[in-house]
């Protein structure tokens, strides 16, 4: 009975999420800023890659603000557009910080029913680039990664972008899952 559990799980984690799934539990050992700086991060940034993240399957235009609220919650401003319909969705969090460059996002509606997630800073130059990385984890069986290369320009250059995708590569993780993020005739 658990075996058929177990595989009717990792049919439905397969069919409903992009993300990158692997065996096993989420690792704890993921080196994250140990100095990191709520209010030097705090502002827009917009999302140059990730990998795929069903949250934002067929989105454009998507960007993030974000905004210091004082004992360690940060606001979470998401907003994305449709590449089907045109239409903009948003949505509105907060974010606890748990320990340096380590932070929980719940998110308002219908997506508070998924509970919070991981927003781990592996590392930022506050002007340019973050990369981020989030893993869920599914009874220990499987879990789903996304990283996100964030950049203060809708249009970075390319020594931000290499600059951020080092940082990935240097963390373990692999770049070829990356997919860039359409940000053309966004307003």
């Amino acid at each position: 009975m658990i075996y058929i559990q177990f595989i009717s799980l990792i049919i439905a984690v397969r069919m409903v999420s992009p993300q990158t799934i692997s065996k096993g539990s989420c690792s704890k050992s993921v080196e994250t800023m140990a100095d990191f700086d709520v209010d030097r991060y705090s502002g827009r940034w917009y999302e140059y890659e990730k990998y795929p993240f069903i949250f934002e399957f067929g989105g454009k235009c998507i960007y993030a603000d974000y905004h210091n609220l004082g004992n360690n919650e940060i606001s979470v401003f998401n907003s994305q557009k449709s590449k089907l319909t045109g239409l903009d969705s948003r949505i509105k969090g907060v974010a606890n910080v748990i320990s340096p460059g380590k932070l929980q996002v719940r998110f308002d509606g219908f997506a508070a029913l998924a509970g919070p997630g991981d927003y781990w800073v592996l590392g930022t130059d506050y002007e340019n680039y973050a990369v981020v990385y989030s893993c869920t984890d599914f009874l220990g069986i499987v879990n789903t990664k996304v990283i996100w290369i964030l950049t203060r320009q809708r249009f970075p250059g390319d020594d931000i972008v290499s600059e951020a995708r080092d940082l990935i590569s240097s963390n373990g993780f692999s770049l070829t899952n990356l997919v860039r993020t359409d940000q053309s005739q966004c307003e």
